[in-house]
């Protein structure tokens, strides 16, 4: 088993998590329930300057979604081909910091911020980092590590929201 980046309700990582996602190499696999077992709901394909997302265990068929990583940030495109124009944006705020903007070029304000303390990574529903984080993240050896699972349990994607709201 490779790195494991388990998800907790809180600011805190204390309790039980609610989801697990798992990297080997360049293979991500996600778990809607925090230890690793069962099937996995969505599979990733990771590179240096990309990651395919697949809808189904393993990396069979057709990617649907793409993310496109360049020095500054993380372009989303809602295809499995990184073609066309994207839908949004992370922002890299320096080694531990990221804002999330629902545009695809990190213009105006961003919505979400994720900011990482140690090996926790930590969110705040707003775009600043202030007041209290209402999720984290444990085993995060980078910030960028935790960039696709945060946009699938919190970021709206014109589906309902995993994770937190359900």
């Amino acid at each position: 088993m490779g790195q494991v980046l388990k998800v907790y309700d809180n600011g805190n990582c204390n309790g039980i998590p609610y989801a697990t996602m798992e990297i080997d190499g360049t293979m991500c696999k996600f778990y809607p329930n925090g230890n690793c077992n069962g099937i996995h709901i969505w599979s990733m394909r990771k590179t240096g300057r990309y990651c395919e997302v697949y809808s189904q265990p393993g990396l069979n068929g057709i990617p649907y979604n793409y993310f496109e990583y360049s020095d500054n940030g993380v372009e989303f495109y809602p295809n499995g081909n990184g073609n066309g124009i994207p839908v949004y944006y992370f922002s890299f705020r320096r080694d531990n910091a990221v804002e999330f903007y629902p545009n695809g070029n990190g213009n105006g304000i961003p919505e979400q911020y994720f900011e990482k303390r140690g090996r926790m990574v930590v969110y705040y529903p707003n775009g600043n980092g202030n007041g209290i984080p209402t999720c984290a993240i444990d085993g995060a050896n980078d910030i960028r590590d935790v960039i696709e699972l945060v946009f699938y349990l919190f970021i709206p994607q014109g589906r309902e929201r995993r994770g937190l709201w359900n």
